[in-house]
């Protein structure tokens, strides 16, 4: 086959950035630059397509695909931790359209509707590194080791949302039959509930246990790990969730500042910038 004379019009990584993880809890593997930054290419008329599709998004088809065309030096999305999503969505957007971006906001004071510029990059700026220590202790001898939400965790998040919402939906719903209604409620709850317990099981890669005159125990079996978060107590359940999102936010700040276009109010008043990716690109 000849080589295609358009191969030098093909789109290029536009820009670089840093990640809150410092390329860390990518266990399939991700390739930086030598100074520690991932490049990132605008997105193909395909990949805004697949944004606009509802089924591609809520199974989260539409954001592996996405990070795989514009980061494809992160080798399986799925993986990708959350404290780098948001940073990474924001420099997608950035390299496809530019800085700048348009928003609609109405002035709290004199209630007027205007659109207002925001330079994206002062958002994206403020993400931070996020903690180094993922070591939970537990009890006495007991230390568990964790990684950050991934992707794949917060597409489970809003499954599980959408079972609560169903959940809901069954209660109030007068036109189904009490029999029916008990049935689909105890589906949609055992289904939020095996969400949930597979949210903490994927982010524990190892649980320690030292015991006197015993050698130490590592455990790193999957189904294991799931057994005991399946069976482990509300309390321990509590503290390695604290410890998860603690170590999954990158404090990126998303509120800004706007000043009213109306000369005679001029009033200053905070906005947070939606980056949801159904309404952000």
């Amino acid at each position: 086959m000849t080589q295609n004379p358009l191969e030098k019009l093909y789109r290029s990584k536009k820009l670089h950035v840093s990640l809150p993880t410092n390329g860390a809890y990518y266990p399939s593997g991700i390739k930086l630059s030598v100074d520690g930054e991932i490049g990132v290419m605008p997105m193909t008329a395909a990949d805004e397509i697949k944004l606009k599709t509802p089924d591609s998004l809520f199974n989260g088809e539409a954001l592996f695909e996405l990070f795989k065309s514009c980061v494809p030096d992160v080798v399986n999305p799925e993986e990708m931790p959350i404290c780098d999503v948001d940073k990474l969505l924001i420099a997608i957007r950035v390299a496809t359209s530019g800085v700048n971006m348009d928003i609609s906001a109405t002035c709290p004071a004199c209630d007027q509707s205007d659109v207002y510029q925001i330079d994206l990059t002062q958002i994206m700026n403020t993400a931070q590194p996020i903690p180094l220590d993922n070591l939970v202790p537990i009890s006495e001898g007991v230390t568990v080791e964790i990684s950050p939400l991934a992707l794949s965790n917060q597409v489970k998040s809003q499954i599980e949302t959408f079972y609560h919402y169903r959940m809901q939906q069954m209660i109030n719903d007068d036109s189904t039959d009490t029999e029916k209604k008990a049935q689909i409620f105890d589906e949609a709850l055992l289904k939020a509930i095996t969400i949930q317990i597979s949210q903490i099981a994927d982010c524990i890669m190892k649980v320690s246990i030292e015991e006197p005159n015993e050698d130490p125990i590592e455990v790193t079996d999957r189904d294991h790990i799931f057994q005991w978060v399946e069976n482990m107590d509300s309390a321990t359940h509590a503290k390695i969730k604290d410890a998860l999102e603690i170590l999954s936010d990158p404090k990126m700040d998303n509120e800004i500042t706007l000043r009213c276009h109306n000369s005679e109010c001029n009033h200053e008043y905070p906005i947070k910038v939606d980056l949801n990716p159904v309404n952000f690109f």
